[in-house]
C-alpha cells in the first residue's frame, strides 16, 4: 500500500478513536477531519492529533483534498456522504452498514462499480484468522452438506450505555442491537455460507424506557437449500460483558466458536472447536483450533489492521476492497426483511434485485 492521505468524517462515534488508533499503524497520514455535531469536542478523541476539523464534509474536502475519507457518520447519512465523496474522485472507507436500508445504497451500486473510486465497507471479522480458518473449512467440504447454523451476539444493558447517541435513535439508525451489533454475524454468515440466506423470520423488542430501537431481537433464516439458522441478539447483561457464539452444523461436521469471549478486547486466545463425523479424522474427531492475540493498537487489533490494509490495496489498484458495496447491500437486505418480519409477524423473503 502506499502512502495516503485521510479525511476523518464523523468523530462523535464509538469506533472513531479505534479506527485513527488503526490508521496510525499505517503509513498513512490523517490530514483533517468533520464533525457536524457542533456539540462534540473533538479533544475528546485521543488519537486524532493536531489536525484541523471542519463542519462539515465540503469544507472537509476543499480544504484537505484527502486521498481517502473515513466514514463514521450515522446511517442516515452515510449515503449522502458516499455520494458527496465520489463526485470529488475521492475513495471511501464507511463504518457498516452504509445506509439504513437497501432502497438507500441501492442507487449508489452502479454508480461505484462503473467509476474510479474505491468504495469499502467495514466488516473486519472476515478478517479474523478463526474466519479464514472456517472459510477455508467450507471451501475444502469439511461440513459437507450445510444442515444449520447458530449465533448469539448479546452485550451489556443499555443501561451502560449512552442512549441518547445516534446509534440509538430510530430516524438516525433504522434499529438498534440488530444493525449495530448482530450485523456482524449476519455478515460473516454471508460470506461463510456457499448459498444465500432467502427468507427471515423475526421478533424484536424494545424494552428500555426512552429508546425507541430493539434492544433484543431473534432471527430464523432458511437458505436456498432449506438449512435453517438463528441468531439470538440482546443487550442484556451486566457491564462490559459479552456472550457471544457462531457454531455451523453439516451433515460431515461442526465448528462452535466464541468470537469474543467475556469481556470485549483482542488480547489472550480464541478457540474453534470441530467434529468430524464423516470419518476422515477417524484417529481425532475432536479437535481445537486456537489462536493467541498479538495485542495491537486499533479496532480489531492485527486482523483488524490487516483488512484496512485490504482496503488501501484496493485503492492502488490491487483487486476489490474486501467488503464492496455490493456486498453491504446482501446484508441490508436481509436486515430489510428481518425487520418487516418483525412488524409483520411473518417470513419474509429476502430481495435479490
Amino acid at each position: 500500500m502506499t502512502d495516503q492521505t485521510i479525511g476523518y468524517v464523523g468523530l462523535d462515534h464509538h469506533h472513531a478513536d479505534p479506527y485513527l488508533r488503526t490508521l496510525g499503524e499505517l503509513p498513512v497520514r490523517v490530514t483533517g477531519a468533520c464533525e457536524p455535531n457542533p456539540a462534540f469536542d473533538p479533544s475528546s478523541v485521543p488519537s486524532l492529533g493536531d489536525v484541523p476539523v471542519y463542519d462539515d464534509l465540503e469544507s472537509l474536502l476543499a480544504a484537505s483534498a484527502p486521498d481517502v475519507v473515513f466514514l463514521t457518520v450515522p446511517n442516515r447519512d452515510t449515503p449522502a456522504a458516499i455520494d458527496r465523496a465520489l463526485e470529488a474522485g475521492v475513495d471511501v472507507y464507511t463504518e457498516k452498514p452504509a445506509a439504513r436500508t437497501a432502497a438507500e445504497l441501492e442507487p449508489l451500486i452502479e454508480r461505484v462499480e462503473k467509476g474510479d473510486a474505491t468504495v469499502g465497507v467495514s466488516y473486519p471479522w472476515q478478517s479474523h484468522p478463526i474466519a479464514q480458518e472456517l472459510a477455508s473449512l467450507v471451501d475444502d467440504g469439511f461440513f459437507g452438506e450445510l444442515r444449520a447454523f447458530d449465533a448469539r451476539f448479546v452485550a451489556s444493558q443499555l443501561a451502560y450505555r449512552e442512549t441518547s447517541h445516534f446509534i440509538f435513535d430510530e430516524e438516525a439508525s433504522r434499529g438498534g442491537i440488530l444493525q449495530w451489533l448482530g450485523i456482524h454475524w449476519i455478515q460473516l454468515l454471508t460470506r461463510l455460507l456457499e448459498e444465500p440466506i432467502s427468507r427471515v423470520n423475526a421478533s424484536m423488542v424494545a424494552g428500555t424506557d426512552g429508546v425507541d430501537v430493539e434492544d433484543g431481537a431473534t432471527l430464523q433464516f432458511e437458505t436456498a437449500s432449506g438449512a435453517l439458522g438463528t441468531l439470538q441478539c440482546g443487550y442484556y447483561l451486566s457491564k462490559t460483558l459479552y456472550d457471544t457464539k457462531l457454531d455451523i452444523y453439516g451433515t460431515a461436521g461442526r465448528s462452535s466458536w466464541d468470537p469474543m469471549g467475556r469481556e470485549f478486547g483482542f488480547d489472550g486466545t480464541t478457540i474453534l472447536e470441530l467434529d468430524d463425523t464423516s470419518g476422515e479424522w477417524a484417529s481425532t474427531p475432536h479437535r481445537t483450533i486456537t489462536y493467541d492475540y498479538d495485542p495491537e493498537p486499533g479496532y480489531g487489533g492485527a486482523w483488524g489492521r490487516e483488512f484496512v490494509e485490504s482496503f488501501f490495496d484496493a485503492c492502488d489498484g490491487d483487486g476489490d476492497p474486501p467488503v464492496t458495496l455490493a456486498d453491504a447491500l446482501v446484508v441490508l437486505r436481509i436486515l430489510d426483511a428481518a425487520y418487516e418480519s418483525a412488524e409483520t409477524g411473518r417470513w419474509v423473503d429476502v430481495g435479490t434485485a
